[in-house]
């Protein structure tokens, strides 16, 4: 009998030790919760040009400035680069215009890419969008501000 005493003390034992380790784990109540409780919500994301954008952007704005005679002024940078940033790039068809201003500039600044794009586009693009009714101003971010300064090698 006392086999089978032990035996059933065994069963009871790994039966007690089945049920602890398949119940669902609490969180522990601690700083590390009660921080994560009084966390501020997360901004809405606000859409941001695409990184070759912007480098486009901050070359031909670094060009028109070293043409100035001001190669890294910021003041000259950010004016230059705010010429493409005002159009919002969340909105396609003022993403678009955006894109035309860019070709545009960077044939007449660089002589690149001229037999893909017409300056009269740029004009048309910009005339439907008035037509339409369609706002395509904004203030750039700071977030877009501080990378056409850094790619553009502002002092």
């Amino acid at each position: 009998m006392r086999s089978g005493g032990s035996l059933l003390a065994l069963v009871g034992a790994c039966v007690g030790f089945a049920c602890a380790c398949s119940e669902t784990p609490r969180p522990a109540a601690g700083p590390r919760t009660a921080g994560a409780a009084s966390a501020q919500p997360a901004r809405p994301r606000v859409p941001m040009y695409a990184a070759a954008d912007l480098e486009r952007m901050a070359r031909i704005a670094a060009a028109r400035c070293k043409k100035a005679s001001t190669p890294s002024d910021a003041a000259c940078l950010l004016t230059q680069a705010s010429t493409f940033l005002r159009y919002p790039p969340g909105d396609p068809d003022c993403r678009y215009v955006a894109g035309t201003a860019l070709s545009v500039a960077e044939c007449s600044q660089f002589e690149e890419g001229c037999m893909s794009v017409d300056p009269g586009d740029l004009v048309r693009q910009l005339d439907a969008l008035q037509g339409a009714g369609k706002d395509c101003q904004r203030e750039p971010t700071d977030a877009e501000r501080a990378e056409v300064l850094r790619l553009a090698g502002a002092k």
